[in-house]
C-alpha cells in the first residue's frame, strides 16, 4: 500500500487517538480551549475547495429540504432516543442531548464523494444545515435542557464554530494546498480531538469500564443499524441513489468533534462526563464510514442506467 494511502487513512488516526488517549491521557485545564482551536481548524480546512452557485439552492430545494430532516429529524431523534438508556445519569444524558443538537460532520460531503452520491447536493445542503445549526442547536438544547444549557451561550460557540471556520476556509483557499495534504492535516486534527476528548475522561474509562461499553454499544446502534435501515427504506421507497447516499450520511455522522468541544467547553466542570457520548461517537462514526464506504456498492449497487452527477471537488 502507497505511503500517501496510508497517511490519509483515517482510521490509522483515530486508532492512534485512542491508543494515546489510554495510554498517556490529557489532563489538562486548557483542555476545551485547546479542542476548540483544533475544531476551527480542522473545519476550515474542511471547508476549502467547497463551491456553489445562488442558483443550485433553487435547482435542489426538495433534497436540502429532505437532509435538514435526515439531520435535524433523524438523526437528532434516534441520537435522543439512544440516550434515553442514560437517562439515570445526568451527565450522559446531557452528553447525548450536545451530541443530538449539533449538525452533520463536514465529512458528509467527502462520504458522499467516495460513496458516489450527489456531491453539490451534499454540499449545499450542508450549508443551510450549518446556517440553520446557529438557531436549532441552541434551541433543541434549551428546549430538553432546560436552564442547565445557556441558551445565549451556546448560540456563541455555534457562531464561532462556524462564522470562523468559513471565514478561514477562503485563507485557506489562497494555500492552493493538495487533496493529499488536507487529508492528512485534516486526519491529524482526527487524531487530536479523539486524545483531547477521551484522553481528559482517562480515569473514568478505566474505572467504570462497563458505561463505556454500553456507550459504544449505543452508538453502533445509531450509525450502523440506522444506516441499514435507511439504505433497506431508500431502495423499498425508489429513492435515487446518488441523492439516497447523502441522505444516509447526513442521518448518520454528526459533527461529534464539535460537540465535544461544545459540551467541553460548557459543562468541563460541572458535568466533566459529558464529553463520552460525544467522544465516542467521534471514533464510531469514523468507523462507521470506514465500513460503509467498502460495503455501499454490495449492499446498495449503483444503477448502470442512472445519470451521473456532476461532482464538487471534494474539501479535503
Amino acid at each position: 500500500m502507497p505511503l500517501i494511502n496510508v497517511l490519509c487513512d483515517v482510521k490509522i488516526y483515530v486508532f492512534l487517538g485512542i491508543l494515546f488517549a489510554l495510554i498517556f491521557g490529557f489532563d489538562n485545564p486548557d483542555a476545551s480551549t485547546i479542542l476548540m482551536f483544533v475544531l476551527i481548524a480542522q473545519m476550515a480546512v474542511s471547508l476549502d475547495g467547497i463551491q456553489f452557485r445562488k442558483d443550485d439552492f433553487r435547482l435542489y430545494d426538495r433534497q436540502i429540504v429532505g437532509c435538514l430532516i435526515a439531520c435535524f429529524g433523524i438523526n437528532t431523534g434516534l441520537t435522543l432516543v439512544t440516550g434515553l438508556f442514560f437517562l439515570d445519569d445526568s451527565h450522559l444524558w446531557t452528553g447525548w442531548v450536545m451530541l443530538s443538537s449539533v449538525p452533520c460532520a463536514v465529512s458528509v460531503v467527502v462520504s458522499s464523494l467516495v460513496m458516489k452520491g450527489d456531491a453539490k447536493m451534499s454540499v449545499l445542503s450542508l450549508t443551510v444545515i450549518y446556517v440553520c445549526a446557529i438557531l436549532l442547536t441552541p434551541l433543541i438544547t434549551k428546549a430538553i435542557l432546560g436552564s442547565a444549557a445557556d441558551p445565549l451561550e451556546i448560540l456563541k460557540y455555534i457562531v464561532m464554530f462556524i462564522a470562523i471556520p468559513f471565514a478561514l476556509s477562503f485563507v485557506v483557499k489562497r494555500l492552493h494546498l493538495k487533496s493529499e495534504v488536507k487529508s492528512v492535516f485534516i486526519n491529524l486534527m482526527m487524531l487530536l480531538m479523539v486524545f483531547i476528548g477521551l484522553g481528559s475522561r482517562r480515569d473514568f474509562i478505566f474505572s467504570d469500564i462497563d458505561v463505556v461499553m454500553w456507550l459504544v454499544v449505543a452508538c453502533i446502534f445509531r450509525t450502523f443499524a440506522l444506516g441499514f435501515v435507511l439504505i433497506f427504506l431508500f431502495r423499498r421507497m425508489g429513492v435515487k441513489r446518488e441523492n439516497g447516499i447523502v441522505y444516509l450520511v447526513m442521518a448518520a455522522w454528526k459533527n461529534s468533534g464539535m460537540s465535544i468541544s461544545l459540551t467541553m467547553a460548557l459543562f468541563a466542570t460541572t458535568m466533566p462526563d459529558a464529553v463520552l457520548p460525544c467522544a465516542v461517537s467521534l471514533v464510531v462514526e469514523a468507523a462507521w464510514f470506514g465500513v460503509m464506504s467498502k460495503l455501499i456498492d454490495r449492499v446498495w449497487p449503483p444503477d448502470p442506467e442512472e445519470p451521473s452527477t456532476p461532482q464538487t471537488p471534494s474539501p479535503a
